[in-house]
């Protein structure tokens, strides 16, 4: 595991973070943004907005440096980002105490996230991808709580200069070159068990009794370890199924679609859930899943708004905040016949054929051992006369 940064590499970067967070005022950005210690926010257009100088929300994307200067505040993001040009951080908190950052997208940045003699904050909700050095640095900086968070594809996730006491859970470290770097600090990596610590996606450890948390603790340092690792992301939604009750459905029917929705993360979330024809989005579900639990679904999947065809039929979960293993949020099942009114065999017209068949299935239900959910037309899981009378209703239908 990659932990240590080369000590020149370190020495130079170190000088330029100092540098950054004294402030100087020669090299700052034309168009950073200050939360100020009177309440202000400079320049005033800034896309943020407070009401009463305790909770600051971003209006719109910001495409420089924030830096906060006020103790005792919330920055909401509210899903907005924070993107940097490379030569500043994403958010600076110097001298300060009792700021939560929350609900941001920081990317592009020297640090995405820096603290500078700062205390008591929280960082949380965040996705701290991209950024050139570290997401988040943390100098002279103690009692800090990081929680909820997915740092991603950033040169170092966590790097720590002289600060100890912070407890840092639930977040994501995933394909960052360094997951960490500590340097006389040492700090809390988990909440214990069962609560657990964060996902490392280069943890190599096993979860023998499946509890969602690593046998063995995940290494940092000799003075830091998380105990009790995460095997699955924060955040993490996956469809492990889809089934359709019938590939064959008459234009104009419904039929019947089970879908296995997991919450493999350790959050409550409510799941967005959309069901494909195809490209053509044909039900849209939402539901909300306790952490670490599954549903499974049946969603009424109606034909009326889709031309007679062959359609694949696919399951897709929007990500959740602070996702990063989309791969399991789509399922496919196969394919499905929309045709005319009546055609059980799949052959595009409704015949004789289809009436035998229709007649040989007369009362079964989906316990019976000779089932089979094409011949109940009207979709009420049973065959009875009355699909027997659309069947012949529509004898002599030819898809055209």
């Amino acid at each position: 595991m990659k932990k240590i940064l080369p000590g020149i590499l370190l020495t130079i970067l170190l000088s330029s973070m100092f540098f950054s967070a004294f402030n100087i005022q020669s090299v700052k950005a034309a168009g950073t943004i200050y939360i100020t210690a009177d309440g202000s926010i400079s320049p005033p257009e800034a896309p943020i907005s407070s009401l009463d100088n305790i909770t600051y929300t971003l209006t719109g994307n910001v495409t420089d440096s924030i830096v906060v200067e006020r103790s005792n505040i919330v920055v909401d993001g509210a899903g907005y980002s924070v993107e940097g040009d490379g030569t500043g951080n994403g958010f600076s908190l110097q001298n300060i105490v009792n700021v939560t950052i929350e609900n941001t997208r920081i990317e592009g940045c020297i640090d995405g996230i820096q603290l500078f003699n700062s205390a008591n904050s929280i960082i949380t909700g965040n996705c701290i991808v991209g950024n050139s050095y570290e997401g988040l640095g943390l100098y002279y900086s103690s009692y800090n709580i990081i929680s909820d968070n997915s740092i991603t594809d950033n040169q170092v996730g966590i790097g720590f200069y002289d600060s100890s006491n912070n407890l840092i859970f639930h977040n994501s470290f995933t394909n960052n070159a360094y997951q960490v770097y500590a340097e006389t600090s040492v700090n809390v990596w988990d909440k214990g068990y069962p609560s657990g610590g964060n996902y490392w996606n280069d943890y190599s450890g096993v979860d023998s009794n499946e509890d969602g948390i690593g046998d063995t603790p995940y290494p940092i340092d000799e003075n830091n370890q998380d105990r009790y690792p995460l095997m699955k992301p924060w955040a993490n939604i996956a469809i492990s199924k889809i089934t359709l009750s019938k590939n064959i459905v008459g234009q104009g029917y419904s039929s019947y679609i089970y879908v296995s929705v997991q919450n493999q993360g350790w959050n409550t979330e409510t799941i967005d859930i959309t069901i494909y024809a195809n490209t053509t989005p044909t039900i849209q579900e939402q539901m909300t899943l306790a952490s670490r639990s599954s549903v499974n679904a049946t969603l009424i999947w109606d034909s009326s708004t889709l031309s007679k065809g062959n359609y694949t039929i696919s399951a897709y979960a929007q990500p959740v905040s602070g996702e990063t293993d989309t791969a399991d949020n789509t399922c496919e099942d196969g394919w499905v016949l929309v045709s005319c009114v009546g055609d059980v065999n799949g052959d595009k017209k409704t015949t004789i054929s289809d009436i035998v068949l229709v007649i040989g299935k007369f009362g079964t239900l989906p316990s019976s051992p000779e089932w089979n959910p094409n011949m109940d037309i009207d979709g009420n899981d049973k065959v009875t006369i009355g699909d027997i009378v659309i069947t012949i209703n529509n004898f002599g239908n030819i898809w055209t």
